[in-house]
């Protein structure tokens, strides 16, 4: 194809596609070709002049009213809006101006001059009122904290001069001002407190870490922790115990009515046995922890129904300075009866108070201690780590001052009871 042909259709086809409405029109025919755009989409339109007149002076009459309304309510705006915005006032005080400096003191003038008037005198504060002695619903003395969950500092151990090293460890003696360990490692307890006295003496604690740990941190520190000797970590035990404020015993294994089939445990006191072995056996147990009070024993029914195997074992804890507590796990044990001839502290177990683990029979056996030592003057209950006895004497705790009886420590009953 020749230039001026091709430039020719060329300028022919810019003009068929002439700009404007014309062009959007037949676009949107192809886009759309079912619409109806009529043919004044191929015309040009111009908005007619006096429209737009009109637009503009709508404008400026707006803008005109806009700005005299301003004229005359911008004040009011102003404090509208002011008044819409949160403010916070804050009083700054003015430090008080301080007291001029005193005056020193001018030299005494050749006459005397009379001394200055007092102060005026500045009313006293009144001073705080002191606590009711009596209880102001009853009007009656406010009862005393019972001496169970008092806070009580037990002395440390061991005390200097009353511990003797051994083979078997150090075993406690009596010192030489005449101070016995079962006196010193005692749980205080006031003996002018006349009410009648019940001691728990927990016994086979140290066995299960379990059950021992339980006892630790749920019985009120008046109840007395007897250890087995063989226990592992003994001495961390004891220390634990003693911390809390119980008063603590060794459970010393001894000989059964059907040993060897029940085993006490090593190094029980035997009868089989002669005094030298079984006081050998006696040190072991003994030098295996320090800070406690005396022995007792819940395995012994054979051994503490024989006097020949018991005395020599009597004799020991008197020189030692150690009080006794027969458990009664034989109604015929003779160890009570010869500590008391043998002037040894000793204390007699009047009931076991779960051999049925039952809440209710462990309750039975509470309210008749509490029933003995209302008649006797104190009363002794063994008991074991299970956590139903735990739970129940924790309980049964709760109102024994209100009963009038108070939980004593073991070394408070001593001697007091009958034979």
């Amino acid at each position: 194809m020749k230039a001026p042909a091709f430039l020719g259709r060329l300028k022919f086809d810019v003009r068929g596609l002439r700009p404007g409405v014309g062009f959007l029109a037949r676009l949107r025919r192809k886009m759309d070709p079912h619409a109806d755009f009529g043919e004044e989409d191929d015309k040009p339109r111009r908005p007619p002049p006096t429209l737009l007149l009109g637009a503009i002076g709508g404008v400026v009459l707006a803008v005109g009213g806009l700005v005299g309304w301003l004229a005359l309510n911008a004040e009011a705006t102003t404090q509208a809006w002011e008044a819409a915005v949160p403010k916070a006032h804050l009083t700054v005080a003015q430090p008080a101006p301080a007291p001029p400096p005193p005056k020193a003191p001018q030299p005494a003038a050749a006459q005397p001059t009379p001394p200055p008037a007092p102060p005026p005198a500045t009313p006293a504060m009144p001073a705080p009122a002191a606590p009711p002695a009596t209880s102001p619903a009853t009007n009656a003395a406010p009862l005393a904290l019972p001496e169970a969950t008092a806070n009580v500092t037990l002395t440390p151990a061991p005390v200097p001069g009353m511990v003797e090293d051994s083979r078997n460890g150090p075993l406690p003696k009596v010192a030489e001002d005449g101070r016995k360990p079962w006196q010193v490692y005692a749980r205080p307890f006031p003996a002018a407190d006349k009410r009648p006295r019940v001691a728990i003496v927990m016994a086979d604690m140290g066995i299960s870490g379990v059950t021992t740990g339980n006892a630790l941190a749920k019985l009120p520190p008046g109840v007395t922790l007897a250890f087995v000797p063989y226990a592992e970590r003994l001495d961390n035990w004891v220390e634990r115990a003693r911390s809390k404020g119980h008063e603590v015993m060794l459970a010393v294994p001894m000989e059964p009515l059907n040993y060897p089939r029940d085993d006490p445990g090593p190094n029980a006191l035997l009868t089989m046995l002669g005094p030298d072995r079984n006081m050998e056996r006696l040190e072991w147990s003994l030098g295996k922890a320090v800070g406690y009070v005396g022995i007792t024993s819940t395995t012994g029914s054979k051994f503490t129904a024989n006097q020949g195997a018991v005395q020599p074992m009597i004799d020991a804890l008197k020189a030692r300075g150690l009080l006794f507590v027969d458990a009664r796990a034989n109604p015929k044990s003779v160890a009570g009866p010869l500590a008391t001839l043998a002037g040894v502290p000793r204390a007699l177990a009047d009931r076991t108070i779960d051999r049925d683990l039952s809440r209710g029979a462990i309750d039975d056996q509470l309210r008749e201690l509490e029933g003995l030592a209302k008649t006797n003057g104190a009363a002794v209950g063994m008991a074991s780590p299970y956590p139903t006895t735990i739970e129940r004497i924790a309980l049964w705790m709760t109102s024994l001052n209100d009963r009038g009886v108070v939980l004593a420590p073991v070394s408070a009953v001593v001697n007091i009871q009958k034979q």
